[in-house]
């Protein structure tokens, strides 16, 4: 009887536990002026504990649930491979605690309440909102970033920020609020559509305000973030002309010739909004942590047919 129970213990499958990330932790930091808290996944690169006087330049990326993972394991592949990329400490901006994710993104990564007017809330008994970008920058600013600094060997004048979609249009609407609060921003597809292409207006606004623009910043969009030749609506809210976009913007950046900016746009051929992030991030990554070793190999021509590299690989010029 007892050797039956014994086998029937054993035949029982144990209870899965979480696998966490090595070297990563989790920081819950409160945001008193929004009544919430945020959750933030740091992943410390390796060698961290063995030099306790090097401070780390650090990559913040938005949307930490569903990128920490692969961006960790980018890092550590690129690495691995000879690229050399320089150690960094890696930030995943998590959503607010108790939130669903499109909950927390829609409010906090978006500039004003102008949103999707049929978008419906994926939490029962809580209305869409949309529009406190300003506010949670605000709380990045003075409260998060100074706690994440205290707690850990960043370099705050190597910040880099990377963020997708809404969380690009978040890089932008700091980019031009207050650019030094990195030194290089990565915007992969961001969502210059929003509230009518507001962010171009800000630009302009921008303009009229300020000689210099003291950021480094990369756009990258999917060459299918387009719309069919002729548009029927040129750059309406309701089709996804996201790389014509882009180069309005980055044109208009360019165009004011402030003395510190230096700015860049690729368009990345056969990637959609989906697809474009995984190529994207490691373009940000080799372009923000260059290190010592091996350069990244140059991106084919556009119109060369024998080029031996992939062809998600290519990059088109600058227009």
């Amino acid at each position: 009887m007892i050797r039956l129970l014994l086998v029937l213990l054993l035949a029982v499958p144990a209870a899965a536990e979480p696998w966490p990330l090595p070297g990563s932790e989790v920081v819950s930091i409160p945001a008193p002026e929004l009544g919430r808290s945020y959750r933030y996944v740091v992943v410390l690169p390796p060698g961290y504990e063995k030099a306790p006087e090097r401070r780390y330049p650090a990559l913040f990326y938005t949307d930490a649930p569903q990128s920490t993972a692969l961006i960790a394991g980018m890092v550590t592949r690129l690495s691995a491979g000879g690229r050399g990329l320089e150690p960094a400490i890696l930030v995943g901006l998590g959503y607010a605690e108790g939130d669903t994710g499109q909950y927390s993104r829609r409010r906090d990564y978006t500039p004003t309440r102008h949103g999707d007017i049929d978008a419906v809330s994926d939490m029962p008994g809580r209305p869409v909102v949309y529009g406190e970008a300003e506010a949670y920058r605000r709380h990045l600013e003075t409260v998060a970033l100074p706690e994440l600094e205290w707690r850990f060997r960043i370099d705050p004048a190597r910040r880099i920020y990377l963020g997708h979609s809404y969380g690009g249009l978040f890089g932008v609407h700091v980019l031009l609020t207050k650019p030094e609060m990195f030194a290089r921003y990565i915007l992969i597809s961001p969502s210059l559509w929003y509230d009518r292409r507001l962010m171009l207006a800000r630009e302009r606004g921008y303009a009229t305000l300020n000689r210099d623009l003291p950021a480094k910043a990369l756009f990258l969009v999917g060459s299918l973030e387009t719309v069919e030749d002729p548009d029927p609506e040129p750059f309406g809210a309701a089709l996804n002309a996201m790389v014509e976009d882009q180069e309005a913007f980055v044109a208009a950046l360019k165009a004011r010739r402030y003395p510190s900016l230096e700015v860049e746009s690729r368009v990345l051929e056969g990637e959609d909004h989906g697809s474009v992030y995984v190529p994207a991030v490691r373009m940000g990554l080799e372009w923000a942590l260059p290190g010592s070793g091996k350069p990244p190999r140059l991106p084919c021509p556009k119109d060369e047919p024998n080029c031996r590299y992939p062809r998600w690989n290519r990059l088109a010029p600058d227009r």
